[in-house]
């Protein structure tokens, strides 16, 4: 029996067999290819629509007179990524099925975070089958109209350790920034306008 397809993970995986239908005749599909295709179809079958739309209602049954971030997140590696670990600095998040733990390659995630300065990890392979860690970090706190976020491509553990948060606190300081690194890249940033909506992307260094 088929696992069940978490409620807050939009659109279909983007695997092999997507990028056959357009290369019937490639011999080799790697994991760049895939991420490819990822990165190019974002907003595919409106999937991005669908997640904002998701976390938007999660927002609206209950958590407006609070400080929220619509948070959603895209996969472009051309694997899977898998929950690694997160950090709360205040609040936490409000969404009933919380921080999945698997986005396909393809896939927008969608969460509510309350309070709302937070952080999260999930973990992948670059293209040369490394095990790599994308952080996603935001700063928006109902006592500051300030707005910033952070992301970055570290190994894993990186984040094992506790003191990390104290670093990952001193570089929030943009509305929006970009990171290459160990062969990967994100960016993430913040809407302007309220309620205040958190969007970022993991790809491969090698699709851009």
């Amino acid at each position: 029996m088929a696992a069940s397809v978490p409620v807050n993970v939009f659109g279909e995986p983007i695997t092999d067999a997507t990028v056959r239908k357009y290369f019937p005749d490639k011999k080799e599909i790697t994991r760049k290819d895939r991420a490819y295709f990822a990165y190019n179809l974002q907003e595919a079958d409106k999937k991005h629509d669908e997640a904002q739309e998701y976390v938007l209602q999660q927002f609206k049954e209950g958590y407006g007179q609070e400080a929220a971030t619509l948070i959603t997140i895209y996969n472009a590696t051309g694997d899977t990524l898998t929950y690694y670990t997160h950090h709360d600095f205040h609040g936490h998040i409000e969404t009933p099925h919380k921080y999945t733990q698997e986005i396909q390659n393809g896939q927008w995630a969608a969460f509510l975070h309350v309070g709302s300065y937070a952080a999260v990890v999930y973990s992948g392979r670059n293209s040369k089958g490394q095990e790599i860690g994308w952080l996603h970090s935001w700063y928006n706190k109902a006592s500051d109209n300030r707005k910033f976020v952070f992301t970055e491509v570290q190994w894993p553990e990186h984040y094992d350790s506790g003191k990390v948060w104290k670093y990952v606190e001193s570089e929030m300081k943009i509305n929006s920034y970009d990171n290459t690194a160990i062969g990967c890249y994100t960016i993430a940033s913040f809407s302007k306008e309220y309620p205040y909506k958190y969007e970022g992307t993991m790809t491969l260094d090698s699709v851009l």
